[in-house]
């Protein structure tokens, strides 16, 4: 929370007037304004809650005063380095627990609290049923504009990490270079769950009031990251990241298809603008993972410094893009990226610039059927013309059928 209350960001989006805010989660982490944390019992650590959540208002109040506001739980919000919900179970806590355990750390009534005030606005969930220890679940889908979007949840049914064997001292990350992060692909495990697949399969196919469609959740399905926490810190695979478990990214990618959406997410810290393929290169829809409002922890994607190989860079030729099979093994095309540049910024929202902080916009087209996607940095004025106001790549217009994989852009 080094750059609250985020006065660029905040600045900028009033500024600019959108019909929609969208936040994609981690709208505050553990440690929120120096308060600590309380993790239990369930009634001091809502309140513990609710006193970083009302900072998150307070700084952005003005920027959802005038229209729908749609803002998703990630880990920090629930107090956890990483979620893998697993459904909802408790978390085995008979060690300490850790990040790269499955299962909800907190009460239950603490993360139902959360869900609560994230949600509780939003449109009804397509299917209510609690799940474990009576948590809500809260997917489900909003027609606004003649968009509509589908509303995700994609660390609520994923599988733990400790399901499989990293061979590192960290069941989520991958440290060992000549690691086969495929073979983490077992028989069972689970990202979105059958719940929300159902409702995926449901949505493509309904388009009552509406002619284009999104998809909005916590993370791009795809391991678009190379270097966490420093610039040279390499890191082989990313359980964290929507490329892992493989056999049910692709069936979700597969079954967002047919709907042809732009697929809207963030968690990474580092901005993406790529294109998912499945059985081949570029075959299905784009992701746009925006940048981090506050980007603490760097992340990097160099797959050019690691000797990793592409084909098909793109026109504009910028390094690190092209056509990659990311560690998991999955297919991607790589358009843009915003890899951060950290120095030395004695000014705290210079160091957010720095480390690749911002915010994205998305303009909808209904009629020409085209999504027209721009990426900022953090210490701009978005309506001034400059073009480097936006990340390398940025801005660009995919068309909707360019989301099955009728490709214009080269």
């Amino acid at each position: 929370d080094y750059g609250f209350p985020y006065e660029p960001v905040a600045n900028n989006v009033i500024n600019m007037d959108p019909d929609i805010a969208y936040f994609s989660g981690d709208q505050i982490y553990e440690g929120h304004g120096g308060f600590g944390i309380y993790r239990s019992p369930a009634a001091p650590a809502i309140l513990n809650y609710l006193r970083k959540y009302y900072q998150f208002g307070w700084a952005f109040r003005d920027a959802m005063r005038n229209q729908p506001t749609i803002v998703l739980p990630d880990d920090h919000d629930v107090f956890q380095g990483n979620i893998w919900g697993e459904g909802g179970k408790p978390m085995d806590t008979s060690d300490g627990g850790a990040s790269s355990k499955g299962g909800y750390i907190q009460p239950a009534q603490m993360v139902h609290a959360v869900h609560k005030t994230h949600v509780a606005h939003h449109p009804d969930a397509f299917d209510p049923t609690p799940i474990k220890q009576n948590i809500s679940a809260y997917y489900g889908d909003m027609v606004y504009g003649g968009v509509s979007f589908a509303i995700l949840a994609d660390r609520m049914f994923k599988s733990g990490p400790e399901k499989v064997d990293t061979g590192s001292g960290r069941a989520d990350h991958v440290t060992d270079r000549n690691f086969d992060c495929t073979t983490l692909d077992k028989p069972g495990l689970d990202l979105l769950g059958e719940r929300q697949e159902k409702f995926l399969e449901t949505w493509a196919q309904d388009w009552r009031g509406h002619t284009l469609k999104a998809v909005l959740s916590q993370t791009v399905l795809a391991a678009v990251a190379t270097h966490h926490g420093g610039k040279d810190k390499y890191l082989q695979g990313d359980l964290d990241s929507g490329a892992w478990p493989q056999t049910p990214r692709n069936r979700a990618v597969e079954l967002m298809r047919p709907a042809m959406p732009l697929h809207i997410n963030g968690d990474q810290h580092l901005t993406t603008l790529v294109q998912y393929g499945t059985t081949e290169q570029r075959n299905s829809g784009w992701s746009f993972c925006t940048p981090a409002i506050s980007a603490g922890y760097p992340r990097w994607w160099r797959p050019d410094d690691e000797g990793i190989p592409h084909l098909n860079r793109p026109q504009h030729g910028y390094t690190n893009t092209g056509e990659f099979v990311d560690s998991f093994g999955n297919l991607v095309y790589v358009y843009a990226v915003g890899n951060p540049v950290v120095g030395k910024a004695p000014n705290r929202y210079d160091k957010a610039h720095e480390k690749g902080s911002g915010f994205g916009f998305v303009t909808f087209d209904t009629e020409a059927k085209t999504y027209h996607i721009e990426s900022f940095r953090f210490s701009i004025d978005a309506l001034d013309g400059n073009p480097a106001n936006q990340f390398p790549g940025w801005p660009v217009t995919i068309h909707q059928a360019e989301n099955r994989g009728e490709n214009i852009i080269k």
